[in-house]
């Protein structure tokens, strides 16, 4: 019974720093609080769990971050974004009927070419200038996301504006250089 106790109270001596000579003497020595006993003992030394962790400081409070385009302009949940120019995004999540890329000049949805299909050529690649409403936009101070901004793409169904005519919706998460706010 008293090893999970030795156990435990030596790991909290060795994070503390405290060097304890008996193990039996110290794990004796804690008392429930209220002051309900559970053993007596004469130990001279008596040690709540929470002395422990009274001088711990607590955690710093920082502001969430905020994600901001290449304009400067911040970017929320519910404003539309496009792909900034010179970009080279691959959507390797979409459907299989999703894979291809888009006529620069109709703006019309090109299927990939089933002879030459590869790796690298099976995904749709995204073109400047396609719009998507952000879904999402995750803190990077409180988790290390490379990607931080989710945007959902619309299929052909909803009204767009960007003039592309997209084979499937699906939602990508993007970094805010590789976005910039519509206004």
């Amino acid at each position: 019974m008293f090893q999970n106790q030795r156990a435990l109270c030596c790991l909290l001596c060795a994070l503390t720093g405290i060097t304890i000579h008996s193990t039996f003497a110290f794990t004796s020595s804690f008392e429930p609080r209220n002051n309900m006993h559970i053993k007596k003992s004469n130990h001279p030394t008596k040690l709540y769990m929470s002395s422990f962790f009274a001088d711990a400081t607590p955690p710093k409070e920082t502001a969430a971050a905020v994600q901001r385009d290449g304009n400067g302009n911040a970017i929320t949940v519910g404003q539309k974004v496009a792909i900034v120019p010179h970009n080279s995004i691959k959507a390797y999540h979409v459907p299989k009927s999703s894979y291809g890329s888009f006529d620069s000049t109709t703006k019309q949805f090109v299927p990939q070419d089933e002879a030459n299909k590869t790796r690298k050529t099976s995904c749709l690649l995204l073109p400047e200038g396609l719009q998507g409403e952000v879904i999402t936009v995750h803190d990077t101070n409180a988790a290390d996301r490379p990607q931080p901004v989710l945007v959902k793409f619309g299929a052909d169904d909803e009204e767009r504006s960007d003039g592309y005519s997209l084979p499937s919706a699906f939602s990508m998460h993007l970094s805010a250089n590789e976005i910039m706010v519509v206004v």
